[in-house]
């Protein structure tokens, strides 16, 4: 799987350092050719002359301290991948501040291709205010990071922190080899998140959505080249746009600004149904008895782009004799009527519902999830959906992490 890959290991100054060992042979049996930097401290826990051994190459520790010196953090940068495992708190704020006193951190500060961090630490060092605003630069600039697991950790107590087994490791770095840019040149809109209705300043209704969903399609779209424009019920940090829109009329708004040129539009966010026809602008104080709200429905934005969409490729139809008539400076754009995907949450009847809503909405596919079950779908990691498109063909895609389901779904849209 990994025949003739160049992967670069960085090992820092962790006890699961031993651990790499085994990922060493894991690669090698793979056909990959491995290198190994690490810090002073990693010496610490296993020895240059076993990771020597297993890697068939030189251990790169110090610039320094070579006979014939030549920029060796530069020269192990025409590696394919980096991956830095353990990851220490330490070389994680270090390389997050482009901090470089040692040859692993100047080779990742110059590494211009992908970079996998495993971290390991404590539990309550992996949950330090810092280290985890770390973790987020980290993932903003594009590094891919496999978070720790639960479980004993060295320090004598089970919580998280423990770095991911070695197999995992080296999934993931075939997922990583295996990314598709399928979406590369494309222009793809995506919503997420559960739009908040205002009932006064402080209180509003909003729904169970976590938006982690439409999240990780962002995420995805973009490792697979697209250009990704995420609207969202809050703000991310992310190396694509992201704009804000709590309420479903600025969420209407914003979608509709932005359709222009693109390719395909992802309705995941879970727009409110009703919004309160009159705001307070005041809080609005506890009186005894009952508090009557009007609510009044809010656009169906879903069923308003796709409308659009309709409008848009009869005016193309109606200009096109028109064009052909003119001169090539006088004709307009022809514009390709964009790809829509919505999203339907149900608690009963999943497959009916979903049939009747494309049909109702005008989308090209549907994605259902089932609600009712408590291990999937919203504030869940996990999710198992079906994807229907507008001849009514059904695809399985069963239970699995929202990553990887998002993953999927793009897949099989676009493949």
């Amino acid at each position: 799987m990994l025949e003739n890959k160049n992967i670069l290991i960085g090992i820092t100054g962790g006890i699961a350092a031993y651990k790499i060992c085994n990922l060493i042979r894991l690669y090698k049996k793979s056909g990959a050719n491995v290198r190994v930097v690490v810090t002073p401290n990693a010496l610490n826990f296993v020895t240059k002359l076993t990771l020597q051994t297993l890697s068939g190459n030189e251990v790169y520790v110090d610039n320094f301290e070579i006979d014939e010196y030549k920029p060796e953090h530069i020269a192990l940068t025409e590696s394919d991948i980096f991956v830095i495992a353990p990851a220490s708190a330490n070389t994680i704020g270090k390389l997050t501040n482009g901090i470089c006193d040692n040859l692993l951190l100047s080779t990742a500060c110059a590494f211009a291709r992908p970079i996998l961090i495993v971290p390991a630490m404590n539990e309550n060092m992996w949950n330090n205010k810092f280290v985890q605003e770390n973790m987020t630069k980290l993932k903003t600039a594009g590094y891919e990071v496999l978070e720790p697991a639960s479980g004993f950790l060295a320090c004598g107590v089970n919580g998280i922190g423990r770095m991911r087994e070695v197999e995992d490791i080296f999934e993931k770095t075939v997922a990583m080899f295996s990314q598709k840019q399928i979406l590369k040149g494309k222009k793809i809109l995506i919503t997420a998140g559960g739009t908040r209705e205002k009932i006064d300043p402080v209180r509003y209704i909003t729904n169970s959505s976590s938006g982690k969903m439409g999240i990780a399609l962002a995420d995805n779209a973009y490792k697979m080249g697209a250009d990704v424009t995420l609207i969202s019920t809050f703000g991310v940090e992310k190396p694509y746009r992201n704009i804000v829109t709590p309420t479903a009329l600025e969420m209407e708004k914003a979608v509709k600004e932005n359709l222009s040129a693109k390719d395909c539009v992802i309705m995941s966010a879970a727009v409110s149904d009703y919004r309160v026809e009159n705001v307070s602008e005041q809080k609005i104080k506890k009186q005894g008895g009952e508090l009557n709200l009007k609510l009044v429905e809010n656009p169906d934005i879903l069923k308003e782009i796709c409308q659009e969409r309709i409008n848009l490729a009869s005016h193309q139809e109606a200009v096109a004799p028109l064009e052909g008539e003119m001169s090539k400076g006088q004709r307009g754009v022809n514009i390709k009527p964009y790809v829509v995907v919505g999203f339907c949450a149900e608690s009963e009847n999943l497959i009916e519902n979903a049939k009747a809503k494309i049909q109702k909405k005008g989308c090209d596919y549907l994605i259902a999830n089932d609600i009712s079950r408590k291990d999937i779908g919203f504030n869940s990691n996990e999710n198992e959906v079906y994807i229907i498109d507008k001849s009514l063909n059904i695809k399985h895609i069963e239970k699995d992490t929202k990553e990887n389901i998002a993953k999927r779904i793009l897949e099989e849209i676009f493949e």
